[in-house]
């Protein structure tokens, strides 16, 4: 009976010291490294920026695409150029098809002072009619703004950290993978959130530099991306699509390229038209291979380039309003 009562608490006494070291080392996650509120990690460290960053009562702008959004539109140019974009927020993510962008536009809700949304993209964006799943919009924005229940955050944390292992993976690879300025991963973010690409040569590069996407576009990436004109008109806000440029050896190269560009011009024009958006065409910029991290992903050099273009077309709208 006594080694029954002592085996019963050497066993609850060790479950009890593992499931505390759990607690200790999910806080010292969640305080160093993104937690896996999704299946995306740049996602997971944008909504961790922000919470700990960034003030969303001063937010005029807000940015959103994939990494052509990421790395191509840097906000602290957008707001030293402009006369009007005084505080922006870049909450592009990796990989982010056309409808994944508008799903990440209802998180501009966390943001009252809104007075613009780009939406940074090139013609592969818009191949697959892909969207998150589970994309718990209304708690991403509490969380962002600090305005979840203890309860509710504490929840959020628990089922975000509940596979340890993964945790401890993800740590072990967040530095060599996303913290170096020169690879396509990075998540060094400028106080805006955006990421400048230190990256100038195509070496290693491989097919991203000198092979062109097949000029594919889905309907439905069109009609989302009149949606996404239609909420920002419905809320006060006016809505842009800057057009990153594709490199322009490619462009002239191949007829496809030049195809692929011109139909998402006309068919973007027409799907933001009645809402009053804005598109910017950025291919005929003065860039050159130097500029470039790869096809259509800008590097530092380059960004600043389209970073200022985009903010001179703002002035320019909003100056005719």
């Amino acid at each position: 009976m006594m080694q029954a009562k002592t085996y019963l608490k050497i066993l609850f006494g060790s479950l009890a010291l593992l499931f505390i070291l759990a607690i200790l080392y999910a806080s010292y996650f969640t305080a160093h490294y993104p937690p896996p509120f999704t299946n995306r990690i740049s996602l997971d460290a944008k909504l961790k920026f922000i919470r700990n960053k960034i003030d969303v009562n001063q937010i005029d702008t807000f940015i959103v695409g994939s990494s052509i959004g990421l790395n191509n539109v840097i906000g602290s140019i957008l707001e030293k150029e402009s006369r009007v974009v005084k505080h922006a927020l870049n909450l592009s993510v990796y990989e982010a098809t056309t409808l994944e962008a508008e799903q990440l536009t209802k998180l501009s809700k966390a943001f009252p002072n809104l007075k613009r949304i780009i939406y940074s993209a090139q013609y592969s964006d818009l191949p697959h009619p892909w969207r998150y799943k589970n994309f718990k919009a209304d708690t991403y924005i509490g969380y962002m703004n600090h305005s979840l229940s203890w309860w509710k955050l504490l929840r959020f944390y628990f089922n975000a950290c509940n596979n340890l292992l993964f945790c401890y993976e993800r740590s072990q690879k967040w530095e060599r993978e996303h913290m170096q300025p020169d690879k396509f991963t990075s998540l060094l973010f400028d106080h805006t959130g955006s990421v400048p690409l230190k990256i100038y040569k195509q070496k290693g590069v491989g097919g991203r530099w000198y092979l062109p996407h097949p000029p594919i576009m889905h309907g439905e990436s069109f009609r989302a991306i009149g949606r996404m004109a239609k909420f920002a008109k419905e809320h006060g806000m006016h809505f842009y699509v800057a057009h990153q440029p594709y490199r322009p050896e490619l462009y002239k190269k191949h007829k496809s390229v030049r195809d692929g560009v011109a139909y998402f011009d006309e068919k973007v024009s027409k799907a933001i038209s009645e809402y009053n958006g804005t598109l910017i065409k950025l291919q005929n910029l003065p860039l050159n291979n130097s500029h470039f991290a790869d096809r259509t992903h800008l590097n530092d050099k380059g960004s600043a380039i389209g970073s200022r273009a985009i903010a001179k077309a703002i002035d320019k709208t909003e100056k005719e309003k």
